[in-house]
Order: C-alpha cells, then structure tokens, then sequence
C-alpha cells in the first residue's frame, strides 16, 4: 500500500506496531475504536504487506522499515527527514521501543508533543485477549467490526471462481503458520475428504509457508497473493480451516466462516476475533508420536470436518 498523505484535523494520531499479521489485527479494533471516539486522523507504522488487510481510507499508511523509524533507535541528532515525517502529533501510541527510553525520548521529539506511550508488545494478564491488552494500553474499551472486502478484490476472487471451476462448498485451506509445532498433520486429509464428498479446495499459501506448509490436495492454488486477495477469498468461500495464524485471524475478522485448529497456542489470548471461525483446542502432546508433533492423534480429521460442518 502506497503511503497516502494525512487528511486536514485538528488531531492526529500515531501508532508504531512492530508485529506480525495476527498480533496487529488483534490490535485493530482498538486503533479503530480509537480513532472514531477521538475524531482523529490516524497514522500506522507497521510492516508494508499488512497494510491490503486494512481499511485503506481510515489510515494513513507508513513502513515501518523506513529509515526514519530506525532513527528513532540512533544517538546522533535527528535527521530533518526524521522530524519531518513525524512530526506535528497530538498523541503517539507505539509498541515498539518498550524499555528504550532514549527511544521514547527521540519520538517524543520528533512528533514535538510529550503525549507518547510506549508500551510492552505483550504483557497478557491470566484470561485476557490480546484484543483486550492492546485496547487496556489505549484505556479504552475496543469495538471490533468486520472488515470489509476491497471491490477490486471481490471481482478478482469472482474470476478465480470462474476460472478453477469452484462451486458453493469451496473450503479454503491455510496450512502453515509462523511456528512449524502450530501446524496440524491432517489438513491434506480433511482436504481429500472434502473433494470427495463433492466439494472443492483451495489451497492458501504465504511466503513464509513454502518450508513448513503441507501438500494439499486442491483445485485452486493461491500463493503469495495480497492480503486484499486474500481477504476476498476468505469471505467468498463456503468455509476456512486454518491453524493459528495470521490468516485464521484474518478470517475471523472478514466474517468467514470455519475452524482454526490450535496445538500449544492459548485460545483464550489468541482466538480469532468474530463469531465465524471456531477453535478447536488440543493442547496434549500425542504418547505414539512425541515430540511437539501435532499430529492426528492429538486432533483427528473426522473431528475437524464435523466442525466445519456445524460451523
């Protein structure tokens, strides 16, 4: 997403977010629910890629791979370019820099106000959703509302339907996560028995996938597609199997429907947000196979289809 120019207000906010896919749309409800109550004109900094999943019109958009930023963590004096991007800030709210305070200092400065928070990219209380931490560092209480799917999007998911030949039950696989221990052996299974119970597949992968992911039986591939094309998908598809990932959180939020399978990640901080996707939760190493296999043992595939099924 190209960075877009701050819209005229008498406020403005700016967020630095170092995180992965799943951590930052945890996040979103609260930058959301933030910018509405407030009126302000909100600025992300967050990695580039993220951006498509995002409303495009409710934020201004900067990466955080900018030079700018890593100025931030220097010890010379800044860089005109620095306080020129970022400065002019009635409040800055950033997860990144937690502990520095030369860093939070160097912000403070740059955005000219002493309005600025860093704070711990996690800190979870015991039962608390990451959703509910990062609206707790707001102190606000966050709204969380679907995201919506980019018109573009839409039409270039219609023309994948058409052409791979996909039908109504149109199951979206995502295989891989960013923890090969969080991926469930029996996603090629549940794939198989979908087509043959005369529905269709697609298999979603990303680029951090190709190593980790499994071989799925499919009738449609998407690879490294924009996380915009993505979402269309998602929303498109009948249902969505995922593990703990960025995707599922993606899923979640886009209203699909479906179930994300989780081995050793805690569904009480990490569940999908939305009401569509549900977990299913085995969290006990398997006695045959050992190890941090999260193998059908732990979770078998006739369990996971009669959760897509009611789902």
């Amino acid at each position: 997403m190209n960075e877009k120019s701050a819209r005229p207000t008498h406020r403005r906010i700016l967020t630095l977010f170092p995180g992965a896919l799943g951590d930052l749309l945890c996040c979103w409800p609260a930058l959301d629910t933030l910018r509405r109550a407030t009126g302000a004109a909100l600025t992300l900094v967050a990695r580039d890629a993220w951006f498509a999943a995002l409303p495009p019109d409710d934020l201004t958009a900067l990466s955080i791979e900018r030079r700018e930023v890593a100025d931030l963590f220097g010890s010379g004096p800044l860089a005109p370019a620095t306080r020129a991007l970022l400065h002019g800030f009635a409040r800055v709210e950033s997860w990144t820099g937690s502990g520095d305070e030369n860093f939070a200092r160097r912000l403070a400065d740059a955005a000219a106000t002493a309005a600025v928070a860093v704070h711990p990219f996690r800190a979870l209380r015991s039962g608390e959703h990451a959703a509910q931490y990062f609206a707790r560092c707001l102190g606000i209480e966050a709204i969380v509302g679907a995201l919506p799917v980019r018109a573009a999007a839409a039409r270039w998911a219609d023309g994948l339907w058409s052409a791979a030949g996909l039908g109504d039950e149109t199951l979206v696989i995502h295989s891989g996560s960013g923890s090969a221990r969080k991926n469930w052996e029996g996603m090629n299974a549940v794939a198989e028995r979908w087509r043959a119970a005369g529905g269709h597949v697609i298999a979603l992968r990303g680029p951090a996938d190709r190593e980790r992911a499994q071989t799925i039986a499919h009738d449609a591939e998407i690879d490294s597609a924009p996380l915009d094309r993505v979402a269309a998908v998602l929303a498109r598809s009948s249902r969505y199997l995922g593990n703990d990932s960025g995707i599922s959180h993606l899923a979640g939020q886009i209203g699909a429907r479906g179930v994300a399978v989780f081995g050793p990640s805690d569904p009480i901080a990490w569940r999908p947000l939305g009401q569509g996707v549900r977990v299913l939760h085995a969290p006990d190493a398997c006695a045959r196979c050992g190890g941090d296999r999260f193998c059908v043992h732990r979770l078998s595939p006739g369990d996971v289809l009669a959760a897509l099924e009611r789902a």
